[in-house]
């Protein structure tokens, strides 16, 4: 059985108003327990709205969000526990930095939940800071006072803190120079490593989807465009392009060779399988030469 399951999800915008606009137009998917799921689209394709439905920020027009096979709408009343468990990290999470010490600010979540206990309380914010790459100098600190990453890393381990089966990260390295990117997208993919835990990246960044991502939804006006490995989307560059969205550069080489009439593989997404492709092609270029 799936964790996250959707069927014909759909969600309108202002419906009634003259600015009713529908965001989803019935999608379905299906995420299994300790998936890395990348998340692309261009600005508009329903990714965000996706993603808040699936943490029951947003109640859907129609259709079902099913958690564990259980609707989480089924009652209402008890959407709270869905968000402790399908947790959100939005973009630009430093904007929900609000407590006077980042130790307070991470420790919200979890206090929320229930945990009182001060020692079970200590370790859980330690731990979560751990994870999101968090020095311990800096919880007795305001997180008005932390640096952009940091103030980042801080708001990711307030969500980390509340242990969710899923966790849920709208766009985290927006706006981060590419050693901030780094340190996030390595402490991300440390804790999913480590904890067995489910991840949803949403992301504009190809490379960075590219890293770390099992599977990848394209999606497109509201529609699931496509729902396969990272390999087999990336592939697909001609008609990402077509929806307004760019391979990662290294694909977009291999795929030009082919153009040209190299024999490369077109799947290649990373710089380490680019290497490997690069020599396979060169070495089965060698042996046609000396066999001609």
């Amino acid at each position: 059985m799936a964790l996250i399951e959707t069927q014909n999800l759909r969600y309108i915008y202002g419906k009634g108003t003259p600015f009713e606009k529908v965001a989803l137009h019935g999608a379905d998917i299906s995420i299994n327990e300790g998936e890395f799921i990348g998340v692309i689209g261009h600005t508009g394709s329903g990714k965000s709205t996706l993603v808040q439905l699936l943490n029951g920020l947003l109640k859907p027009e129609s259709g079902k969000i099913l958690l564990n096979g259980v609707d989480i709408w089924a009652k209402p009343k008890e959407i709270r526990k869905v968000r402790f468990a399908v947790g959100l990290v939005f973009q630009y999470p430093e904007y929900q930095l609000f407590e006077e010490t980042v130790y307070k600010d991470i420790a919200f979540g979890p206090t929320n939940k229930g945990i009182h206990n001060k020692d079970e309380l200590d370790a859980v914010v330690r731990r979560a800071a751990e994870f999101a790459g968090l020095k311990e100098s800096l919880l007795e600190k305001s997180p008005f006072d932390l640096s952009g990453g940091e103030k980042r890393r801080a708001a990711i381990a307030g969500v980390i803190a509340m242990e969710p089966k899923v966790l849920i990260l709208d766009e985290p390295t927006a706006g981060l120079d590419p050693k901030g990117r780094d340190r996030i997208l390595n402490q991300i993919k440390k804790y999913r490593e480590q904890t067995g835990s489910t991840v949803l990246l949403v992301s504009h960044s190809m490379e960075d989807i590219a890293r770390v991502a099992d599977r990848v939804l394209v999606m497109n006006h509201g529609n699931v465009e496509m729902f396969d490995t990272t390999e087999n989307v990336f592939k697909q560059g001609e008609h990402l392009a077509e929806i307004g969205l760019k391979v990662p550069q290294v694909t977009q080489v291999f795929l030009e060779l082919k153009k040209l009439g190299a024999d490369v593989d077109t799947g290649v997404y990373t710089m380490e399988q680019a290497k490997a492709a690069a020599l396979a092609y060169l070495r089965g270029a060698g042996t046609e030469g000396g066999n001609a």
